[in-house]
């Protein structure tokens, strides 16, 4: 026998750095790219770029400090893990921002999707019914077909990406670049930042890297950038194509403007803007892929998630109790407020995402470095900082104590010399 036979090297284990980077990407590529534009969009092209380099700066430094604090963890889930990082402030922190993100995650879905169909079709059916129709297949999908879904679903990725593709080739049509160099209004930058969060948010799928890697740290962190660098790129050229289409404001509705006060994702404005049936079935394509895929995917770490707390603090199995607690205030909430579809993002991104994902890493890192290293400490003050800015500038706006939003016509300068 050679000196190799029957022993597995590390290496040979591995999964390539393209499939883990894959991985990443694919959870970046989601529903949340139509929100982006619209909320970042406000405040011109170069702010809103400024903002996304900030804020993915934000995102992909907290994986790493989350990807190098996981280690070779067989189980994780985030409650466990910041009660072991930070002690039970974290875990109850935790919990409470992880029932944010699921419960607000469905909500958006549920409503964004609904939004879609009925705006760009016109289709004479209460919002409400279909609100109720696409709850009932992907709520029992979750329940009771989620092996269909794993069968399918390198076929839902590819379909996310070639729809996705239509949109941003067929959306160039009337393209003109003045419409990105017109106005800047760097004071609505915070606007757009909850949504940003939610855009990068991937870090559910960081110790499936991690395993993948076999918990090689140099290149985890790589197979991280190169996946969230490519989502990086994506996402800011759909945000150019549809910035570059869609003024600010003008006397009709197709504008950031209308789009961010009605609600809407940006492929509703963008569809009634081109007047193309191919842009406009690629973009409804697109969300019924990404609303699924993502409202199964999230729909079944909150049925699980309130399962095991049904468990630990009911001392009940039961699973139709478990899954009326999970799915049926996302319902509810959808069907009494419609319209909450970039609410509902803001929401999860600026306080759920931003906290798991921004201030408790960033306050990670700060423990960890502190009195060893400068460099670290002043960036994890930095995070620190800007993640607990982007969760109170979230909280004063639902709770009115603060209320910045550009009037209607504030930007209608931006129309002029095109």
């Amino acid at each position: 026998m050679g000196k190799n036979d029957g022993v597995k090297t590390v290496s040979a284990d591995k999964l390539p750095m393209i499939s883990a980077s894959f991985l990443v990407l694919g959870n970046v590529l989601g529903v949340g790219v139509l929100a982006l534009p619209v909320k970042t969009g406000l405040s011109g092209f170069v702010p809103a770029l400024c903002g996304i380099l900030l804020v993915w700066t934000m995102m992909l430094v907290s994986a790493w400090i989350i990807a190098y604090r996981i280690g070779n963890r067989k189980h994780f889930d985030i409650p466990s893990f910041y009660h072991q990082e930070i002690g039970s402030i974290g875990k109850w922190l935790a919990i409470a921002c992880n029932l944010i993100l699921l419960y607000g995650v469905l909500v958006a879905y549920l409503s964004g999707i609904s939004k879609i169909i009925v705006n760009i079709f016109n289709i004479p059916i209460p919002q409400g019914v279909i609100v109720v129709f696409y709850f009932v297949l992907v709520t029992s999908l979750v329940m009771f077909g989620m092996g269909i879904l794993r069968k399918g679903n390198m076929l839902v990725i590819l379909g996310i990406w070639v729809t996705f593709a239509i949109m941003v080739f067929t959306g160039i049509k009337d393209f003109n670049h003045k419409l990105l160099f017109n106005t800047y209004d760097w004071e609505f930058v915070p606007l757009g930042l909850p949504v940003v969060v939610s855009a990068f948010h991937f870090h559910n799928i960081i110790p499936t890297v991690c395993r993948a890697m076999r918990h090689d740290q140099k290149a985890t962190r790589k197979a991280i950038f190169i996946g969230v660098f490519l989502g990086l790129i994506i996402n800011l050229v759909w945000v150019v194509i549809v910035l570059g289409t869609l003024p600010e404001s003008n006397l009709g509705v197709d504008n950031i403007y209308t789009a961010n006060t009605q609600n809407w994702p940006a492929n509703i404005p963008m569809s009634d803007m081109l007047h193309s049936e191919t842009f406009k079935f690629a973009g409804l394509l697109f969300a019924l892929l990404a609303v699924t895929a993502s409202y199964m995917a999230n729909g079944t770490g909150l049925f699980g998630f309130v399962r095991d707390l049904t468990h630990v603090y009911f001392k009940t199995s039961n699973k139709a109790l478990a899954g009326a607690l999970a799915f049926i205030p996302p319902l509810v909430i959808a069907l009494i407020y419609p319209d909450i579809f970039l609410v509902a993002l803001t929401i999860v991104g600026g306080i759920g995402e931003t906290i798991l994902f921004a201030v408790l890493p960033g306050f990670i890192l700060i423990r960890l470095s502190w009195r060893k290293s400068k460099s670290l400490t002043t960036v994890g003050v930095l995070m620190f900082l800007l993640g607990s800015f982007i969760t109170i500038f979230v909280l004063c706006q639902q709770t009115g104590i603060t209320n910045l939003k550009p009037p209607q016509g504030t930007h209608v300068k931006a129309e002029k010399g095109i």
